[in-house]
């Protein structure tokens, strides 16, 4: 079976692995955990950057860091995964589904439809980027403040020159195995304002009133990384660009191969990073299309359900999201793995071309 997506490891990993084992570390979070922090903020551009379990957590306490009385209305895309409405609910506020574009990010237009909302939740779906410049602007207008999702976008940019991971008051990075770039589990909080980053650096660490001190300065959880994580991350890091490569050399060759009137290749700007290689389906059945290519050892996977289709979300609506809710069963991911070979890039092609 040609896996959906799967972690790039090599040797490289279980030396860096290794080393830190061999150096007498505890393997919690310490030094490591710095230096991978700090490798983030300076790829992305930001000033701080505070590691944690998951993306998940470094979205709830990205909302928790805005410090936004209880029960306050943030926007989200129709479109994206549940861990980003989540947040808003784990923080005791109320989600405000919003629609998207043709695009799959989050509608300017539909956005500028909304009330009363004090932040918004920004997610560069699939490494898009989206109006995002144009949203940033209104949200700054309008006094909201900008959480940006780029759970899949490490390596993606906005523009030439401005990464994906650098957009919001607070931004998020997932380093789950499907990402581009894994510890296992993990997320990453970005930020340039130095009170979000010492609330931050406080929450995750149980408040204490000094490191290795049983006295705490208020409410506090232990939401910390591990060394071990970082060696990993450091280590993928370190082939990050490579990585990148191998997203733009597999998305041009797909590009080549694919040749169906029955379904058309994403296409991404130039600088746009694919997370998942997308096909458009042409009016054919999305469920006929994955058997098919399950029965020939190919794994696909269909992009995220619309938020509103979540029976315990539909009350978060506002307003029309019909571009959301065409765009579900129109789009398919294929094989995204940076391990792909030629070969078997070839091999889907022409299995896609034979449906």
């Amino acid at each position: 079976m040609i896996n959906q997506v799967e972690p790039n490891f090599d040797s490289l990993e279980s030396e860096y692995i290794v080393d830190y084992l061999n150096s007498g570390g505890w393997a919690t979070e310490n030094k490591v955990t710095r230096d991978f922090e700090q490798k983030i903020a300076n790829y992305v551009g930001m000033k701080h950057a505070i590691a944690v379990p998951s993306g998940t957590v470094a979205l709830y306490l990205a909302v928790l860091s805005l410090n936004l009385k209880k029960g306050s209305y943030i926007g989200v895309p129709n479109l994206t995964m549940v861990a980003t409405i989540n947040a808003i609910l784990w923080a005791g506020h109320i989600p405000v589904i919003i629609d998207t574009d043709e695009e799959m990010c989050l509608s300017l237009d539909s956005l500028m439809k909304v009330d009363k909302i004090s932040a918004l939740m920004y997610v560069p779906l699939n490494g898009k980027s989206g109006n995002a410049f144009e949203i940033k602007h209104y949200c700054q207008e309008n006094q909201i403040l900008l959480i940006e999702d780029s759970a899949h976008a490490l390596g993606s940019k906005y523009d030439s020159s401005t990464p994906c991971g650098s957009l919001g008051d607070l931004s998020v990075i997932s380093f789950t195995p499907h990402k581009i770039i894994t510890t296992g589990q993990g997320g990453m909080i970005l930020t340039n304002n130095k009170d979000f980053y010492n609330f931050l650096v406080q929450i995750k660490s149980f408040n204490r009133t000094k490191d290795k001190s049983d006295f705490h300065d208020g409410f506090g959880l232990n939401f910390k990384f591990t060394d071990l994580q970082a060696t990993i991350g450091i280590s993928q890091f370190s082939k990050l660009e490579n990585f990148i490569h191998q997203k733009f050399k597999i998305q041009n060759l797909y590009k080549e191969l694919i040749n169906s009137e029955k379904f058309d290749l994403v296409e991404f700007a130039e600088h746009e990073l694919p997370w998942f290689f997308t096909i458009k389906l042409n009016k054919i059945n999305i469920e006929e299309l994955i058997s098919f290519l399950s029965s020939k050892n190919i794994e696909t996977r269909m992009l995220y359900p619309p938020l509103n289709k979540q029976k315990y979300l539909k009350e978060y609506v506002n307003g029309d999201v019909a571009s959301s809710l065409q765009t579900f069963e129109k789009y398919l991911w294929l094989p995204s793995s940076t391990k792909l070979t030629d070969n078997e890039v070839n091999y889907i092609s022409s299995t896609l071309n034979s449906f």
